[in-house]
Parts: C-alpha cells; structure tokens; sequence
C-alpha cells in the first residue's frame, strides 16, 4: 500500500491573527490563506464603499542583486528594467522561450545593484527556477525571499492612497 503524503500549506507571517479573529481559511496557491471573517457580501460592500485590508504576503519575492542585476533582468524580462530608477517599480513580464507569457510581475528596484521581482503566488517557483536559469553567465545572484516578506493591500474609496487625491 503506498500513501501519498500531502505537502503543508505555507502560512503568512499574519496566519495565527487571521485565525484568532475567526478568518475562515482556504487554500489558495500552496499556502492557507483567509477567505473571509464574516459575510462576503459584508466585506465586499465594505471594500467598494470603505475600506478593506488584505494579506497579499502569499505573493512571490524574488530578489536579484549584484553588479550585473540590472542586465540579468532585460535579459530575463520584458522592457528596459535598467532604466527604473531606485525606489520605483515597473509593471513587466517572463516569457517562456516561445513567447508565451510565464507570468506578469512587478519588479522594484530598492537600490543601484538590488532588484525585487514579485511573481503571483502560483507561479512563483516557476519565475525563480526561470531567472535562476537565466542568470547564469551573469554577476548576478537571484534569491528566494518568499518567506522574509509580509504584504498588505489597503483596497477601497476610503483607503490612504484614494481619500488623498
């Protein structure tokens, strides 16, 4: 008799507030994440005429540093990352070597030598085994930082970003 054993879920640095404050779970890209408090039509109400805050630390943190990070990405990447200055970002993607797009991402640039790719959860290691494979021959180091990241979205009319405009 063989048994297949289920690999664990990965929990965000919030997992056991969530927990405490009743989130009912699910699993969402290999990692147990909360769904919802209370009511959804509740929560989704409450995001389109308030506020709503979210754990996003299920995203993919890939960092690449050293002195050819910079060509390692407009190589690996679509778009002139080069040109994003420090402390901005830009919206670009990883093709497969057909084309056809592995997964769209947001990549920061937080100093001259140090980039942060973030990937969607469920495409994640597949953005890391890619760049990891595409940096060779590059003085460039590509890291997986999943789990030295937390993120939080605050989404709707009334969040910090909209009520000051």
């Amino acid at each position: 008799m063989s048994s297949t054993a289920t690999p664990e879920k990965r929990r965000t640095a919030l997992d056991a507030l969530h927990r405490s404050l009743g989130a009912t779970m699910t699993d969402f890209a290999g990692w147990d994440m909360p769904l919802r408090y209370g009511s959804e039509r509740d929560e989704h109400l409450a995001v389109r005429t308030k506020a709503g805050l979210f754990d996003l630390s299920h995203m993919g943190e890939i960092t690449v540093t050293g002195p050819e990070a910079a060509q390692l990405l407009n190589y690996a990447l679509v778009g002139n990352i080069a040109s994003v200055g420090p402390g901005r970002a830009r919206y670009t993607m990883i093709c497969r070597a057909d084309g056809g797009i592995l997964d769209d991402l947001i990549v920061y640039r937080l100093a001259e030598t140090t980039y942060m790719v973030v990937a969607n959860a469920s495409n994640a290691q597949v953005v890391l085994d890619a760049l990891t494979e595409r940096a060779a021959g590059f003085d460039a180091v590509v890291r997986d930082d999943r789990d030295a990241y937390a993120l939080l979205a605050v989404q709707g009319p009334a969040s910090p970003a909209s009520s000051s405009r």
